[in-house]
């Protein structure tokens, strides 16, 4: 059949598309992301010099909010280009949804009407924030697109309890407290043989060149890696709706919240520091800083510099803080090599970009902290102290 053929052909020109592109997103990321780590930094010694009442600090607390909007944009960048493991942190959903308001009403514009009806005590999902917003913001572009004419938008969270009759009609279903986030549009809907492959990768009801045919993989994708489930239901002509279910972190119902830490409490005792970062400007930044906070750091360019240093110092150092990618080798194999030379030194990784799955194996596997840059002095020295605790 020349028709299916061809049909397979184009599918995969657009998944090397999509690779290319992922490739690109995620190395222009991680290139940016460092010179986003050095204006975040100067900007945050330029804040400690200034008093409150000079006219350059809010000029330098609106740099320093621009430098967390870029670094917002890059993080999407990452995750488009699935460049970096997920960060898995206790989350309330309703807090990204308000988050996303004004971004979410951009998407839609002005002839489709956004609401919500969000549960006042939602439990506690654990997920990633970034991946969570893609997930709402690609089912709210679905609904869009479902509406060429206008309509509404209802996004609903709220407490759910599973039961095992309810997993007899969905069998992906388990029992538990769940929380159910619903997305529901008044648009075009859906007969029967749409949804049965609407998760399908490339598989889109629009014309040429109007979409991928990714953005509910990518739902689907989201909502697997987070243990959930997501059943949809629509007819054509009476809308559609996505219910997403996630496992609760959680019985009661309250966020978990960290508790606020000075720079004081977080200042180091002489701990001697392996630090290797290619890049120059971020090398003496944190040199630096980390030096101006009682550690004492051996700063290295790549992994040669590290090894020559370490050999010199006959391995005395306390932690190994190094950057995921490196110019001559991978910072997770650096770090395995110096413990095999020193177990138990501790270890901190700056997660920029890797186009190696196998970096973020390692990392997971061994338990290893990360931090995304752009980091804060105060993000530094928070995994520089936890690092050091683990040991």
């Amino acid at each position: 059949d020349i028709s299916k053929i061809k049909e397979v052909e184009a599918q995969l020109r657009q998944a090397q598309k999509m690779e290319a592109v992922g490739q690109l997103a995620g190395g222009v990321a991680h290139d940016f992301n460092n010179i986003l780590t050095a204006i975040q930094g100067y900007t945050e010694i330029a804040l400690m010099t200034v008093k409150e009442d000079n006219p350059l600090y809010s000029n330098l607390t609106e740099i320093r909010k621009a430098v967390e909007r870029a670094s917002n944009l890059t993080r999407q960048l990452l995750l488009f280009s699935r460049r970096q493991p997920m960060e898995m942190t206790p989350l309330n959903l309703n807090h990204v949804i308000h988050d996303l308001g004004k971004m979410l009403s951009r998407l839609i514009g002005e002839d489709i009407s956004l609401n919500t009806d969000l549960a006042p005590e939602l439990w506690t999902v654990k997920g990633d924030s970034g991946s969570m917003e893609q997930l709402i913001m690609n089912l709210v572009v679905n609904a869009r697109d479902a509406m060429p004419d206008g309509g509404k938008i209802n996004i609903k969270t709220e407490n759910v309890l599973i039961d095992e009759e309810y997993c007899k009609t969905y069998r992906y279903a388990y029992p538990g407290k769940f929380i159910c986030l619903s997305i529901r549009d008044t648009g075009v809907g859906m007969d029967k043989v749409i949804i049965d492959r609407i998760f399908e990768p490339f598989f889109t009801t629009k014309g040429p060149g109007k979409g991928t045919g990714m953005g509910l993989s990518v739902v689907y994708g989201i909502v697997k890696q987070h243990e959930g489930w997501i059943n949809v239901e629509s007819s054509p002509g009476k809308g559609a709706i996505f219910r997403i279910y996630l496992p609760a972190l959680f019985m009661e119902h309250k966020d978990e919240q960290e508790m606020p830490v000075s720079l004081e409490e977080l200042r180091g005792r002489g701990e001697r520091i392996l630090f290797v970062e290619d890049d120059e400007s971020v090398r003496k930044l944190y040199t630096k800083m980390l030096s101006e906070n009682g550690y004492r750091v051996f700063a290295a360019a790549n992994s040669r510099e590290a090894l020559d240093i370490f050999e010199k110092e006959a391995g005395n150092f306390d932690l190994i803080f190094c950057d995921v990618v490196l110019p001559d080798d991978r910072g997770p194999r650096l770090a395995n090599q110096l413990l095999k030379i020193r177990p138990g030194i501790s270890i901190l990784f700056a997660s920029g970009y890797s186009d190696e799955k196998s970096d973020w194996r390692t990392i997971r596997e061994g338990g290893y902290l990360y931090i995304q840059k752009p980091y804060s002095l105060t993000d530094l020295l928070k995994g520089v102290k936890e690092s050091l605790k683990k040991k």
